[in-house]
């Protein structure tokens, strides 16, 4: 073998080696934000007058899990916005589990979205990455069923995401069909749609991992806040925004 030809198979087996460790760190950041943010958002549901109630439901990206802090996550930059914005206190009671699938939040979420003894003013769900990734248990069929009744469970003019793009073909294919399933359902069920398909697809298969955690799977801070600012900018036209600001003095 040619030493040039040598060299060529060694640097390829370094960037392997290279990119093997930056995954397997990325990985075990990610197992430590799974316990780290769930701690954080707790489960203290709190009842306070005067103030904006923000439930949150869904998977681990609700939880924020792959961004550098709880505080870049996009439940939490919704929330900073809306304190911004409307200059009321902003109470956020976080119900969503990493590592849930549709059926987990008809099963554990919507009981305690029930049982809550306030009024919800703001609802936002992200649902549907599992179901994609956990193909063995989840089928487009069992998506489209659970994601029906928690639609239907959900206080009028809730926000939902539909499903967020993947590279993988196989995966990718699911995706869209699950996410065409979720934005007919969201409007059958007079919701407001959070495009995340189109708007992950759109970053193309080069840019895609520029937003995305060391896990290659997980949003990262620039990730987070491009789905703060598709919520956001549904919850702006919408009129809600403006509907929780009290008017001026």
């Amino acid at each position: 073998m040619k030493t040039s030809h040598k060299l060529a198979i060694g640097a390829g087996v370094a960037a392997l080696g290279t990119i093997a460790v930056r995954y397997l760190r990325g990985a075990r950041t990610i197992a430590r934000h799974v316990d780290d943010y769930a701690q954080h958002w707790g489960r203290g549901h709190h009842h306070t007058d005067g103030v904006i109630h923000y439930v949150a439901l869904g998977d681990s990206a609700a939880q924020g899990v792959g961004a550098s802090s709880v505080e870049a996550s996009y439940v939490s930059i919704i929330a900073e916005r809306l304190r911004e914005a409307t200059r009321r206190p902003v109470v956020v009671t976080n119900l969503s589990v990493s590592g849930t699938v549709s059926g987990d939040v008809v099963r554990d979420q919507l009981p305690v979205l029930r049982d809550l003894r306030f009024t919800p003013d703001l609802v936002t769900l992200d649902i549907g990455g599992n179901d994609v990734v956990f193909s063995g248990s989840n089928t487009v069929e069992s998506f489209a069923a659970s994601l029906d009744t928690i639609l239907g469970e959900l206080p009028a003019g809730s926000f939902v995401g539909d499903v967020p793009w993947f590279t993988l073909p196989n995966l990718g294919v699911r995706a869209k069909k699950m996410s065409d399933v979720a934005a007919k359902l969201v409007k059958l069920h007079g919701h407001h749609l959070v495009p995340l398909f189109e708007a992950t697809k759109q970053t193309g298969y080069l840019r895609f991992h520029r937003h995305t955690a060391g896990d290659w799977f997980h949003p990262n801070d620039k990730g987070y806040l491009a789905w703060a600012d598709l919520f956001w900018a549904e919850l702006v036209a919408s009129g809600r925004v403006a509907e929780l600001t009290p008017p001026a003095e």
